[in-house]
C-alpha cells in the first residue's frame, strides 16, 4: 500500500484527511492560498527528504531546512544542447537537429561544443539559414558558459533528511534550469525516495515553448514513482504548465484564483457531477490556506494544516470556529542551516591530475582569448567604416545615409547596434553650401513617393504609446511569430498569469494589426512582423526595387531605435 500523509481538516465536518503519496500539483494566487506551507507541512509530516529550489530573488518560503549548494553536472551530448537551443529560441526543435549533431561532434563539454560553432561560423561558407542556427546556439553559449565556469556548482548531490533547499537567485533562468535538469536527471538514476519540488512551473516545464527540464521531468515523473521520488509542482495556476506533465499527475491541491477563466480550469479538475461541483464564487472566496484536494479517491475540501499549528486549532479552523485571519505564524522557527562543504578527494595520478588542470586552464585561456577576439572584430568593423565616412568628407561625394545604415544592420553581428549607429551618424560630415544633386524626372515622382510612404507609416507609429513601440521593436527584432505570453515575460516584463495583461497586450496586437504593422493570428494566438510587407504593397504600384523597399524599412528601423 502507498503511504498516506495527514493534510488537514475537511472544511465543516473537521475529518481528519489523508492523501497518497503521489506525484501532486498546487495552485493557487502567491501569499493569498498558502501553497509553500502546505508543501512544507507535506514533507514533515510525512517524514520525506525533499529538494526545494529558490529561484526568485527576496523569495520567502520554507522556514526551515538545510542549504545545500547548487548541484550541476555538465553534459554535451546533442540532445542536451537542443534543449539549450530551444530554450533561448523559445519554440521546438523540428529540422535544426542535423546541425546540433555536427556542433558536438567530438566534443566532451560545452566549451568544445562552443569551439566547434566558433570554427564553423568563422572558416566556413555558410548558407543564411545554417549561419542563423549557428549564431543562435553561440549566442545561447555565451550567455551561460561565463555562469557556468564560474559560479561554485557542487559536482556531488549530497541530501540531508528532512528539507534541502538549493538557493538559485543569483543566476538568470537559463542556468536554473540547467541545475534543475540536472538534479532531476541525478535523483531519478541514483537516488531513492526523494521529492522534488519543482517552483513556477510555467517557467520550467511550460504548454508551448522549449527549456532544458521538460524532457527529464517527463521521464522522471513517468519512472520516478519506482523507486520512491515524486514530483511536486508549484504552479500558480494551471494555464502555462505543460498539460503532458499534468497528465500524470493524480494527486490536486487547488486553491485560491481570481481569474474566471483558471477558476474554470480549476473546477474542470474536479471529478464529480455538474450538480456536485462548488461553484466559481466558491473558488474564488477560498481563504488562506483552504483548497479542494482531489486525488483518485475523493475530492474534498480541507483546511491544510500548517506544520506550526496545533491540531486543535486547526480543526477549529476547518469547523469555521476560529477565523484563519486570526492566526498568526510564529516568529523564532527553527532556523536554517548550511550543509557543510566536503573535501573532495581526487583519486588520480600526478600525471593525471596535470592533464585535468592544463585542461582547466586551456578552457579559461580559450574562453578569455574568444573574448577579446570579439571585441577586435568590432573595432576592426567601426574602423573600417569611420575610413569610408573620412573618404567621402575629403572627397566631397554625397553621403548615403540610408545606405550606411543598412551596412550597419547586416553586418555588425551584435544586439545593441543603435549605439554604434550614433556613433557612425555623428561622424559623418555636415556639407555647407548648396550642394546640387542631377535626378531624373521620373527617378524623382518615384524617390517622393518612397519619402511619403516612409512619413506614413513613421506617423502611425509615432501615435503608439510606449509599450505599443516596444512591443513593434520586438516583433521586428524576433522576424518571428510571438505568443501573448512572450510578450508579457521576455518584452514587457509583466506576469503572463495576469488576466488584465493578457488582455493588454491582446488588445495591442489588435491595434498594430489594423495598422497593418503587424500580422495578428488570433486563432493560434500568435503575432507576426509585418512592417516590410506594408511597405512592399504600398510600394508595389511605384514599382520599387527590393533593395529601395530595405532602404526604407531600415530607415524606419533605425528611426524607431532613436527614440
Amino acid at each position: 500500500m502507498k503511504k498516506r500523509i495527514f493534510i488537514g481538516y475537511e472544511v465543516g465536518s473537521g475529518k481528519e484527511v489523508y492523501i497518497p503519496l503521489t506525484h501532486l500539483i498546487v495552485t493557487g494566487i502567491t501569499q493569498e492560498s498558502g501553497k509553500t506551507t502546505t508543501l512544507e507541512a507535506l514533507i514533515k509530516r510525512g517524514n520525506l527528504r525533499a529538494i526545494v529550489f529558490k529561484t526568485k530573488i527576496g523569495e520567502t518560503g520554507f522556514s526551515e531546512g538545510t542549504v545545500i549548494p547548487p548541484y550541476y553536472k555538465e553534459r554535451s551530448d546533442w540532445q542536451y544542447v537542443q534543449t539549450l537551443l530551444e530554450a533561448t529560441l523559445k519554440e521546438k526543435l523540428k529540422f535544426e537537429r542535423s546541425w546540433i549533431i555536427r556542433a558536438c561532434k567530438n566534443a566532451s563539454s560545452l566549451i568544445e561544443v562552443k569551439a566547434n560553432i566558433d570554427r564553423i561560423l568563422a572558416e566556413e561558407k555558410l548558407r543564411a539559414l545554417d549561419r542563423s542556427m549557428f549564431t543562435n546556439l553561440q549566442a545561447y553559449l555565451e550567455l551561460v558558459l561565463p555562469q557556468l565556469q564560474y559560479a561554485n556548482f557542487s559536482r556531488t548531490l549530497n541530501l540531508t533528511d528532512g528539507i534541502n533547499i538549493m538557493d538559485l537567485e543569483r543566476f538568470s533562468r537559463e542556468v536554473q534550469s540547467l541545475v534543475i535538469q540536472s538534479t532531476l536527471e541525478t535523483v531519478l538514476k541514483e537516488m531513492r525516495n526523494v521529492v522534488i519540488i519543482l517552483p513556477e512551473c510555467w517557467k520550467f516545464i511550460p504548454e508551448r515553448l522549449g527549456n532544458p527540464v521538460k524532457r527529464t521531468a517527463e521521464e522522471f515523473i513517468r519512472q520516478g514513482a519506482s523507486n520512491n521520488n515524486y514530483l511536486w509542482l508549484d504552479s500558480q495556476d494551471i494555464t502555462g504548465v505543460w498539460k503532458t506533465i499534468l497528465k500524470q499527475v493524480s494527486t490536486w491541491i487547488l486553491g485560491y484564483q481570481r481569474e474566471i477563466n483558471e477558476v474554470k480550469r480549476t473546477l474542470d479538475q474536479l471529478p464529480l457531477p455538474k450538480r456536485m461541483k462548488p461553484s466559481p464564487s466558491d473558488i474564488m472566496s477560498l481563504k488562506l490556506g483552504h483548497f479542494y484536494v482531489a486525488t483518485s479517491d475523493f475530492v474534498k475540501k480541507v483546511y491544510v494544516q500548517p506544520a506550526w499549528l496545533d491540531s486543535k486549532t486547526a480543526k477549529l479552523i476547518a469547523k469555521g470556529k476560529i477565523k484563519v485571519e486570526e492566526i498568526k505564524k510564529p516568529e523564532k522557527l527553527v532556523p536554517f542551516t548550511v550543509q557543510p562543504i566536503k573535501p573532495v578527494t581526487i583519486e588520480k595520478t600526478p600525471i593525471e591530475a596535470q592533464r585535468i588542470y592544463a585542461k582547466v586552464q586551456q578552457d579559461l585561456v580559450e574562453l578569455r582569448q574568444d573574448f577579446f577576439n570579439k571585441i577586435e572584430q568590432l573595432q576592426q568593423t567601426i574602423n573600417r567604416i569611420g575610413e569610408e565616412l573620412f573618404k567621402l568628407q575629403t572627397s566631397r561625394q554625397e553621403v548615403n545615409v540610408d545606405e550606411i545604415v543598412s551596412l550597419v544592420m547586416q553586418k555588425i553581428p551584435i544586439i545593441n547596434k543603435a549605439e554604434i549607429i550614433s556613433e557612425i551618424l555623428s561622424k559623418i560630415p555636415k556639407i555647407s553650401g548648396t550642394v546640387t544633386y542631377e535626378v531624373s524626372p521620373l527617378e524623382k515622382l518615384t524617390k517622393d513617393f518612397l519619402e511619403e510612404t516612409k512619413n506614413k507609416i513613421l506617423s502611425d507609429i509615432s501615435s503608439l504609446s510606449p509599450d505599443e513601440k516596444k512591443i513593434l521593436k520586438y516583433l521586428e527584432s524576433q522576424q518571428r511569430g510571438v505568443t501573448t505570453t512572450e510578450v508579457l515575460e521576455k518584452c514587457l516584463f509583466l506576469s503572463p498569469t495576469s488576466g488584465s495583461n493578457r488582455q493588454k497586450v491582446t488588445t495591442i496586437f489588435k491595434k498594430l494589426d489594423n495598422l497593418k504593422i503587424a500580422r495578428y493570428d488570433i486563432k493560434h494566438g500568435r503575432c507576426y512582423p509585418n512592417l516590410k510587407e506594408r511597405l512592399r504593397n504600398m510600394l508595389q504600384t511605384f514599382k520599387a526595387s527590393e533593395e529601395e523597399i530595405n532602404q526604407v524599412y531600415n530607415h524606419i528601423i533605425f528611426e524607431m531605435l532613436r527614440e
